[in-house]
């Protein structure tokens, strides 16, 4: 359905365009527009579900340069390096196709899409990168119903495809696989999992299938390294056959380093510790931390990369009932000193240290 304009409202309510705007701008009153007017107008909007554009408040007569960022719900602890690799490449990004780039996190509660109108109304925007969550979908097709093009980025492999123009996803789980499937721990010992709250499960998977019936899943209060350091001195307290760690996050792997610390743990010989994301953690003092790759900076950039392209390109706008795949970027391992690992033999030689 293509997005309603202002004189699409005047056509069905039988009025002058001038007069639709006065309306919805407040002005009805002081211009002394009659009620029964008013009443007629507001009820064309609603029905044609018009939402006014930014453009034609600011009588722009070129197309927007401005992109939309459309990201699922905040975690709970806001500041984690996730969120800054993706807003900040998506920034970068943007400004080196010479466009600006409008962030928009999700509201924390409701299933309303009444956000996605408001931000139609107060920017004029070329098309949105949504980042995929079951929650962005009503918002995502709320775009792609207002004849928005929108470009997909998943954080990792998408159950679904839903409408859009194109689709880019990260694959968390051949960096895990590498990792994972080298971990040199005895057969009657268990792989501890590390996880904070509202954990992804792609990454887990890869560890239930190379490890059946020996995961210990370790539930973190949060994603910080304190969260991380309690769970983790819990768990090794409580089982004793736990012979290396994955955890679900670096920072995650901070607070279990420090842990296995405090009981007297040495690491790589007593305990593996494997972290995931591949942040720079110079600033914790664990710059060898063996860990898996998250290749969110390229994701976003990929995706701003891509609406900007098809933009350039009329053809390439019509939204598809499950937009195509257009980039898939692995996950890759990281490895360093803090566990103990087989050669990889398809490379021959350890992973350089990123």
């Amino acid at each position: 359905m293509a997005r309603a304009s202002r004189s699409d409202v005047a056509r069905l309510a039988g009025v002058a365009p001038t007069t639709v705007s006065n309306v919805l701008n407040g002005r009805a009153e002081a211009l002394r527009i009659s009620p029964a007017t008013v009443e007629r107008i507001r009820a064309a909007a609603q029905e044609l579900s018009y939402v006014p554009q930014a453009s034609a408040r600011a009588l722009r007569g070129s197309p927007s340069r401005t992109l939309g960022l459309l990201l699922a719900a905040l975690p709970p602890s806001p500041y984690v390096p996730v969120v800054y690799d993706v807003l900040t490449a998506a920034i970068v990004q943007a400004q080196l196709r010479e466009h600006l780039l409008f962030p928009v996190v999700q509201p924390e509660h409701g299933e309303d899409t009444a956000y996605v109108d408001q931000m139609l109304a107060d920017v004029d925007l070329a098309g949105v990168v949504c980042e995929y969550s079951p929650r962005n979908a009503l918002a995502g097709q709320r775009l792609v119903d207002m004849d928005v093009p929108v470009v997909w980025m998943s954080l990792d492999s998408p159950s679904e495809q839903r409408p859009g123009i194109a689709h880019v996803h990260a694959d968390e789980r051949p960096g895990v696989r590498d990792v994972l499937s080298r971990l040199a721990i005895g057969e009657d010992q268990r792989l501890g999992v590390l996880v904070g709250p509202v954990y992804r499960t792609e990454r887990l998977r890869v560890a239930d299938e190379l490890f059946p019936g020996r995961v210990e899943l370790i539930e973190a209060e949060s994603w910080l390294p304190d969260g991380g350091m309690a769970a983790t001195r819990r768990a090794l307290t409580d089982h004793r056959d736990l012979g290396a760690l994955f955890c679900a996050d670096d920072l995650l792997a901070v607070g279990a380093l420090h842990a296995c610390a405090d009981l007297g743990l040495t690491v790589p010989d007593d305990m593996s510790v494997v972290g995931f994301g591949g942040y720079n953690l110079s600033g914790y003092g664990h710059s060898e931390l063996t860990t898996v790759h998250w290749p969110l900076r390229d994701l976003a950039a990929t995706a701003i990369d891509t609406l900007v392209s098809r933009l350039a390109s009329p053809r390439s706008l019509p939204s598809a009932a499950a937009a195509p795949v257009t980039s898939v970027l692995p996950s890759t391992a990281v490895v360093r000193g803090s566990a103990r690992l087989a050669p990889n033999p398809l490379r021959g030689t350890e992973a350089a240290p990123r």
